[in-house]
């Protein structure tokens, strides 16, 4: 390399490193003059203020509490008081103690007040400190009981317990968690959990809603209740709804246990059912994309299941019964007085108990079919499987063939009834007297 070219090279190598020795010197010198919110700075050192503020109301009229809150933790208590007690905590950050002291001091919030309707406000400020943390202020509120509650949350954690006025509360991004409230019941969060628990609604409706969270309910009654969460799992136990129940989850597994309601829907595109001990006046709707349907002890007017990829399972039910798999087995357990519509794509049917009023349909694609029911069970059977046999314990008075091993039988046990149609395109068909 030709000497002229390297000492250019040096010289530009040179004059970078100057340059850069420059602006360290000038950002340093320049972020003196920075009294609070250095953008040159990432440490967060935090600086907190507690206020306090009483303010009188009417308790022996209604009472109405706004939040409105961009960044902070926000709780609300109902007690037995006659006054409302508000205390904002507020949080700065900077890159030094004496900086995030002299900057908590100018955060602001406000509190209104129109007789009984008060309001309180958080909006985060314009900041150049684009390393340092958000500046927040908690609300931590107390008030009589009877109190109608609005929530609108930015970032941070939402609490209402004791509350027995109507609750709303809409969040961005944070944990909601309710506790013995009565009144009307409206949440939503786009990402954070939501616990609810000890509600008492009555005859008023519940909705919650969590774009990315598990929902657990658990203790409440109501009318109408929904829950919805586009991806985290639903746990809902000891409800009572008197109205309809609707549990809808994108991607989580739904559980719903030890309740009742006037009519139940469940669905999920990816993920387990588990229904037990569970009473409904009407009929019980269970849709899963991805995922294994499981009852236990669940009574229903009338049960409608349905799964694209999983299995379903049924231990003690009765009534009338569509089930359908697109992949996977369906089992019915101590069933009484049953009416079935079962149908699988690719799996084996097997259905233990007592048949109710027909017709009854059970059919496979591919899998065996094996049946259990009392002796005494008087049907008009008609019996098909293209690839495998049938056999019975009940006798079976035929007229369309007389051999029981052949493919189809068509005829008539103990006299003849309802209609009892079996299929299978692939498997044997095998019907059982149901043990006492």
């Amino acid at each position: 390399m030709k000497r002229p070219v390297i000492i250019g090279l040096l010289i530009v190598a040179l004059t970078l490193v100057c340059m850069g020795i420059v602006a360290v010197a000038f950002f340093r010198i320049a972020s003196n003059n920075f009294a609070t919110n250095d953008p040159f700075d990432v440490r967060n050192i935090s600086s907190v203020l507690e206020e306090s503020k009483t303010l009188k109301v009417d308790s022996e009229k209604p009472i109405t509490l706004g939040v409105t809150s961009e960044a902070g933790n926000v709780t609300i208590t109902g007690a037995d008081v006659e006054d409302v007690q508000v205390k904002a905590i507020k949080t700065a950050y900077d890159s030094s103690q004496a900086r995030a002291d002299a900057e908590v001091k100018g955060v602001q919030y406000s509190i209104e007040q129109n007789g009984n309707a008060i309001t309180l406000t958080y909006a985060i400020p314009e900041s150049m400190n684009f390393s340092n943390n958000i500046n927040t202020v908690d609300f931590i509120v107390t008030v009589p009981a009877g109190v109608t509650v609005d929530v609108d949350a930015g970032t941070g954690e939402v609490n209402v317990s004791g509350t027995e006025g109507d609750v709303t509360i809409v969040n961005s991004f944070g944990d909601i968690d309710l506790e013995n409230l009565a009144g009307e019941l409206n949440v939503e969060t786009q990402s954070g959990r939501v616990d609810a628990s000890s509600i008492r609604a009555g005859n008023s409706n519940i909705r919650l809603d969590s774009g990315f969270g598990t929902i657990s309910l658990s203790k409440v009654t109501g009318a109408d209740i929904v829950i919805n969460s586009n991806s985290g799992a639903l746990e809902v136990d000891d409800v009572r709804a008197s109205g309809d129940m609707e549990l809808a989850s994108g991607f989580g597994n739904v559980s719903f246990a030890n309740s009742s309601a006037n009519s139940l829907t469940i669905s999920t595109q990816s993920g387990a059912v588990d229904v037990s001990s569970v009473n409904i006046d009407g009929e019980l709707t269970v849709e899963s994309g991805f995922g294994n349907i499981d009852l236990e002890n669940v009574t229903a007017a009338s049960f409608n299941l349905q799964t694209d990829s999983g299995t379903i399972f049924i231990d003690g039910m009765q009534g009338s019964v569509k089930a359908q798999s697109g992949f996977g087995s369906i089992t019915i357990t101590n069933a009484e007085n049953a009416t079935l519509d079962l149908n699988t794509n690719s799996g084996e049917v097997d259905f233990a108990g007592t048949l109710g009023e027909g017709p009854h349909n059970i059919h496979s694609d591919f899998g065996e079919i094996h049946v259990s029911i009392p002796a005494d069970s008087a049907l008009n059977v008609n019996l098909d499987t293209d690839f495998g046999k049938i056999r019975s314990e009940i006798p079976i008075t035929v007229t369309l063939s007389g051999d029981l091993n052949e493919a189809e039988q068509e005829g008539t046990m103990i006299g003849g009834g309802s209609e009892f149609n079996v299929s299978t395109s692939s498997g044997s068909i095998t019907i059982n007297v149901l043990a006492e």
